[in-house]
């Protein structure tokens, strides 16, 4: 039902809409642009109440305040135009009387030879077109790719309406009764069309707009003071007294419509400001406020008041070219633009074009001074025109900056390419002097200086180092420790001879890169200086990486030199990354070593397939294939064991289960393990150091224990994790396990336990068995070395 309605309407409208747009061009070419508002005096007698900028008045020498005497040599009073509307538009003469009570007759040139001048052209006709083309493009547009989207139709007949209005301007300026019925009935048809639209894009969304009934009484409400407007534009049954009122009645109707308009986005906007729809009810809001706010403030506003227009509706009327632009965006496209990083922008620029602007405007006034009668409206609108302009400027300016710039002054785009290169350098640096070598690389083939030293700034012992004894060095060095205190890293410094990049600290030590003076003697430029800024940042995040590397190498090679216990968090660092080396030999094992053996056992089969094969040799060949296999499986055993899969997702308890079953497999003792389910499950690492003490004890159990039965008991108690071995082999001494456990594999259990803060208890006499229980928190401490490094859990890649 809706297409067939849309294949008959969409021609109709157009063939309706090209047909007006033609009697307005028509009106708008052959009629003259008088560009008089008149006021009636107490007397009856009418005068030049203001003047319209590109009126062919102003060209004729009206003035504001000037009496019109006669319209076509009848007295002004008689003159329909000047009864109806307060006007003498398509009027071909009028008598004026000046205020030195001189008269004047001006005649107004009709048709296609009319005294049009070129500003009236431009903003008579040339504006209006070139905003109804845009507006056109946008919906044929949208009606080529959405056609069937019944927001995308409304909004194609919201561009539409606002661009016929536009257009029709000029026609109503002319007191054409066309155009004033398009301005009188469509225009305050556009809010209306707007939220309709709004109600058919947020459908999509499950969102309500607008509601029915609302939309219902804007549209008979508004309908009433239309019709009161084309009952006066037409016929006579509305009297002069009355449409001053009904005037008044329209200009509020557009002023509340917009209201509604804004009210319902900000209302939406402070609805679902926390969901999804923030961004697109934020950019909705400001482009509707920014396309019809200096219409409102400078049109109807003055005009509901009974005033007169401060810009001129030409003017004002292109900031709606926002909404198409918005519009359309929003009904084409899947993502949102930044609307925050353009309001800050916004606010940014008009913040700082707002003092020029004013200074401008005051030059303006003192120049003007006394020499042309300018109103405090011309002078509000020069201070506009000017903010705007200006405003706009910084825009432009800024886009060309970012897209030419580059392009334009290679210096710029050369420090861009250094950051770039620097940054790619300074990724595979190991030591300090490297980070050196590189920066002084990068500011030596770029800066033309006469030294780049590297200084090092001891605040707590007032000394500066790596310096000379020359005049320049020692005053460096006396300007650098005067202003030690207030050293930043990452900031830039400036020097007497130069200026200074603090790239980091060491405790109360600063490195600081002095730069020299410049061999051009010239001062560094803003550019260089944000180049260099760069860099120091760059620099001192590098720096920080190195003195941490370096600084958990001191605290290794001061563990390892200890003769005590070696701190956990050493032994955990150990283990994990002999977990992690496990890890890449399982995998390299199983990616060459099985895979060529699987090959060569599948040739093998496969030869013995396909030819024919003696009984000897088939032997013989039966025996390297069962041996290929038997290698097979060694691999996959050994890849296992170095590594056992899926270790995390199957949990403590099925990973001692898992050894358990292998080693029911292949040794002669029975395992009796007896788990308790996990209230809380464990970190990798810790299920990791269980398997391993499992595996090892299982592995001395099958060696040395000569034991029939062995007992595992694994729990949560209170915190902690509770793990019991026992068996009922021949025991040891234990004095003598102590002394010999290098030999024995079980001190490296003891090392696991100690890595993860546990605590380990062994129990054993000659021909009594083995007993270890074992004792790991839940929650282990994070300690800190001397240095003030972290020692966190390393966990096992």
């Amino acid at each position: 039902m809706f297409r067939p309605t849309l294949r008959i309407s969409a021609p109709l409208f157009l063939i309706t809409f090209l047909v007006i747009l033609l009697y307005l061009t028509l009106t708008i070419i052959k009629e003259p642009f008088i560009g008089v508002e008149l006021v009636q005096g107490s007397k009856g007698d009418y005068f030049v109440k203001a003047l319209e900028p590109a009126g062919q008045a102003i060209s004729k020498g009206i003035l504001v305040g000037d009496k019109i005497i006669s319209v076509n040599d009848a007295p002004a009073g008689q003159y329909s135009n000047v009864k109806k509307f307060f006007s003498i538009e398509k009027s071909d003469s009028v008598l004026v009387e000046h205020s030195n009570k001189e008269q004047q007759l001006i005649e107004f040139n009709r048709g296609w030879y009319g005294d049009h001048s070129s500003w009236e052209w431009f903003i008579q006709l040339y504006i209006p077109l070139i905003s109804l083309i845009l507006f056109a493009g946008f919906s044929s547009f949208l009606y080529s790719k959405r056609k069937n989207d019944s927001a995308a139709l409304m909004l194609m007949l919201f561009f539409a309406t606002i661009g016929l209005c536009y257009y029709s301007s000029a026609a109503s300026y002319r007191s054409d009764p066309v155009g004033f019925s398009i301005i009188y009935f469509v225009l305050p048809s556009v809010p209306i069309i707007f939220l309709q639209f709004m109600n058919q894009y947020m459908k999509r969304y499950n969102v309500v707009f607008i509601s029915k009934a609302g939309l219902i009484g804007m549209l008979s409400t508004f309908g009433a003071v239309e019709l009161g407007m084309l009952l006066y534009v037409w016929t006579d049954l509305v009297s002069n007294g009355a449409i001053v009122y009904i005037r008044m009645l329209y200009y509020g109707t557009l002023l509340i419509g917009n209201f509604i308009c804004i009210y319902q986005l900000v209302r939406k906007f402070l609805q679902y400001r926390k969901t999804k729809f923030n961004s697109l009810f934020k950019i909705t809001l400001v482009s509707h406020i920014v396309a019809f706010t200096p219409f409102t403030a400078m049109n109807l506003l003055p005009l509901f008041i009974g005033g007169g227009q401060i810009l001129p509706a030409a003017f004002t009327s292109l900031f709606l070219f926002v909404l198409p632009i918005v519009y359309f965006y929003l009904l084409t496209s899947n993502q949102l633009f930044d609307i925050d990083f353009i309001l800050t922008r916004f606010k940014y620029y008009t913040l700082l074009s707002a003092l020029p602007a004013l200074l401008l405007t005051l030059a303006i006034i003192g120049v003007l001074n006394g020499k042309a009668d300018v109103s405090w409206i011309g002078y509000i609108q020069i201070f506009l025109t000017t903010y705007v302009v200006m405003t706009l400027f910084l825009y432009v300016k800024e886009q060309i900056d970012h897209k030419f710039r580059p392009k334009l002054f290679k210096a710029m785009y050369s420090y861009q390419d250094s950051l770039d290169r620097f940054s790619r350098k300074v990724a595979t640096v190991m030591k300090r002097a490297d980070l050196e070598a590189v920066l002084k690389q990068e500011i030596s083939e770029l800066l033309p200086v006469n030294r780049i030293d590297f200084v090092l700034v001891d605040q707590a012992d007032g000394s500066v180092h790596k310096l000379g004894e020359s005049d320049e060095e020692k005053g460096t060095s006396l300007f650098l420790l005067q202003v030690a205190e207030s050293l930043q890293v990452g900031e830039m410094v400036e020097l007497p001879h130069g200026i200074g990049l603090v790239i980091g600290r060491q405790r109360s030590k600063y490195h600081v890169v002095w730069i020299g003076s410049k061999t051009n003697h010239t001062r560094f430029n803003s550019d260089e200086l944000r180049w260099l800024k760069t860099l120091a940042n760059y620099s001192s995040i590098v720096f920080e990486n190195l003195y941490l590397i370096e600084g958990l190498i001191e605290d290794l090679e001061s563990e390892v030199r200890k003769e005590q216990t070696t701190a956990p968090w050493v032994l955990r660092l150990l283990f994990c990354l002999s977990e992690n080396e496990r890890r890449k030999l399982a995998a390299d094992l199983h990616d060459s070593a099985l895979q060529d053996q699987l090959i060569w056992y599948r040739k093998l089969e496969g030869l013995m397939n396909d030819y024919p094969i003696s009984d000897n040799l088939s032997d013989e060949l039966n025996e390297i294939k069962e041996g290929l296999l038997d290698v097979i499986h060694q691999i996959r055993e050994t890849c296992n064991e170095l590594r056992p899969p899926l270790l995390k997702e199957m949990g403590v308890i099925e990973a001692v289960e898992s050894i358990v079953e292998h080693s029911q497999m292949r040794d002669n003792f029975a395992v009796d393990f007896r788990p308790k389910p996990f209230a809380h499950p464990l970190n990798e690492e810790q299920i990791t150091a269980i398997y391993r003490i499992v595996q090892e004890l299982l592995r001395n159990a099958a060696k040395h224990a000569q034991a029939n039965r062995v007992t595992l008991e694994l729990e949560q108690r209170k915190g902690k994790i509770y793990f019991r071995y026992k068996d009922d082999g021949i025991g040891m001494d234990v004095d003598y396990m102590k002394a010999s456990f290098e030999h024995m594999g079980l001190s490296g259990i003891k090392e696991r336990v100690a890595s993860l803060e546990g605590e380990i208890t062994f129990r054993s006499k000659r021909g009594s068995g083995l007993e270890v229980v074992i004792n790991l928190p839940e929650t282990m401490t994070t300690g800190r070395s001397e240095r003030g490094l972290l020692r966190d859990s390393y966990l096992i890649s």
